[in-house]
C-alpha cells in the first residue's frame, strides 16, 4: 500500500470510528431532551427569584442585579428586575412588552433580528419542550447526572450568531427548572442568570403576565 492509499485508509479509519460516538451522543441529547419535555409536562406553572450578572469584558466589570420571574405555561412570562434596574418585560402570545424607567413598548413575535427571534426562546429554555430549539441552534449534551443537566445551544440563525456565541443551560436534576443560563456574546462578554428555589404549581394572578 502506497502512502496516499494508507492516509486515506486511515482517514476513513478515524471517520468510521465517529459515526458511532456521534450517533450515541445524539441519542443521549435526544433522550435528555425528551425527559426534559416529560418532566415539564408536569408544570403548569413556575414562581421565584434569580439574580442576574452582566460581565463586560472591555471594561473588566460585573454588574449584579435580582429580580423575579412568574411563568404560566405555554405562552405567558413575566421577568421583572429590581430597582435600580426598574424594569419588567413580558413574553406573551403574540410577542414582547416591556416597562422601563425610560418608556414601554411592543414587538411582534415576526419581528426580524436577534431580539425578535428570541421571544420564543426564552419561554421554550425556561419551561418548554427544549427539542423546539433544535431549528435554530445546535444542542449539545455537555453533562447530565443526579444533580443536573447541562446544555450548550450555539445559533445557527445569522441573525442571533451576529450577537450570540452560545446559550449555556443548566437544568435541575428532576428537569423541571432551570438552575443557570448563561448567555455569552461576541466579544466573550456575557451574562449569568442564577434562579432559586422556584414554586412550581402555584397559582398566579393573570394580571402579573397580561402585559402592561
Amino acid at each position: 500500500m502506497d502512502r496516499r492509499s494508507l492516509l486515506r485508509a486511515g482517514a476513513l479509519a478515524l471517520a468510521t470510528a465517529a459515526i458511532p460516538r456521534r450517533a450515541r451522543a445524539d441519542a443521549a441529547l435526544d433522550q435528555a431532551l425528551a425527559d426534559v419535555a416529560k418532566a415539564r409536562a408536569k408544570i403548569d406553572t413556575l414562581e421565584g427569584a434569580f439574580t442576574q450578572e452582566r460581565t463586560i469584558t472591555l471594561l473588566a466589570s460585573k454588574v449584579k442585579s435580582t429580580g423575579r420571574l412568574w411563568m404560566v405555561r405555554p405562552d405567558r412570562l413575566r421577568w421583572e428586575l429590581d430597582p435600580p434596574d426598574a424594569a419588567t418585560y413580558w413574553v406573551l402570545p403574540d410577542g414582547l412588552a416591556y416597562k422601563t424607567k425610560s418608556g414601554s413598548g411592543k414587538i411582534g413575535k415576526s419581528a426580524e433580528g436577534p431580539m425578535g427571534g428570541v421571544l420564543g426562546d426564552l419561554l421554550v429554555l425556561l419551561g418548554g419542550d427544549l427539542a423546539q430549539l433544535k431549528a435554530r441552534y445546535e444542542l449539545t449534551l455537555v453533562r447530565r447526572d443526579a444533580s443536573a443537566c447541562v446544555i450548550h445551544a450555539v445559533p445557527k440563525d445569522k441573525a442571533l450568531a451576529k450577537t450570540t456565541q452560545r446559550v449555556e443551560l443548566e437544568l435541575s436534576g428532576d428537569l423541571t427548572a432551570m438552575k443557570r443560563v448563561a448567555i455569552v456574546e461576541r466579544g466573550n462578554d456575557r451574562s449569568d442568570v442564577t434562579f432559586g428555589a422556584m414554586v412550581k404549581n402555584g397559582k398566579i394572578d393573570p394580571k402579573l403576565v397580561a402585559g402592561p
